[in-house]
């Protein structure tokens, strides 16, 4: 009888991914400019207060939250577009495309939710990016099958490279918002402080 997939040697990588899923979490909830413990947690109702109160404001906020959302439904076509044209398998680097945009794109979302935090410090974004990412691969190796007939260390591979992009997505993010900040305290930008598309407000 036949190995079942999740309890043959593939095993490692949903363990793997798990237990890099707890690390890099705790790793977030201790790297300056984490919010707060209680506020990442509570993410999507921090969220949703959030676009509620900006969208209709008008201005760089409401812009940003439209960019925010623009590249998510890039992202989202590009990834379900390749699923079912089969480009995932003939471009290669379409997977690297799709997972570094994917891992700005969650970034910008955290970033923009907790705006005075990451204006503080924004590399607490890469930890938490990579804790995201890690757990999305527990949940493939949990619920997916496109794994089942890759080698071991083909799945490894993939898993590694899959989080390294995601998680170099959120240094880009990070590292220009570092910059940004950079600018703002600077005096060289003219931008208000209720316009700020990442601004000084509490979260």
């Amino acid at each position: 009888m036949a190995t079942p997939p999740h309890l043959s040697p593939k095993l490692v990588v949903g363990v793997g991914s798990l237990l890099l899923t707890l690390v890099a979490t705790w790793a977030t909830m201790r790297t300056s400019g984490y919010p707060s413990e209680r506020s990442l947690p509570s993410w999507p109702r921090a969220f949703g207060s959030r676009l509620r109160r900006e969208l209709p404001r008008g201005g760089h906020l409401t812009a940003a939250w439209v960019a925010v959302a623009a590249w998510s439904v890039v992202v989202t076509g590009l990834h379900f577009g390749g699923v079912y044209y089969n480009v995932y398998t003939v471009l290669p680097w379409w997977d690297l495309m799709t997972h570094a945009m994917g891992g700005l794109g969650v970034a910008a979302v955290l970033g923009f939710t907790f705006r005075s935090s990451t204006l503080r410090s924004p590399f607490w974004l890469v930890p938490a990016v990579l804790a995201i990412g890690a757990g999305f691969e527990v949940y493939e190796f949990l619920f997916k099958t496109f794994w089942h007939h890759w080698s071991l260390e083909f799945y490894v591979i993939d898993t590694v490279v899959d989080l390294v992009v995601n998680t170099t997505g959120a240094a880009v993010f990070a590292t220009a918002t570092a910059l940004y900040r950079s600018r703002v305290r600077s005096g060289s930008t003219g931008a208000s402080r209720e316009d700020e598309p990442i601004g000084t407000d509490t979260d």
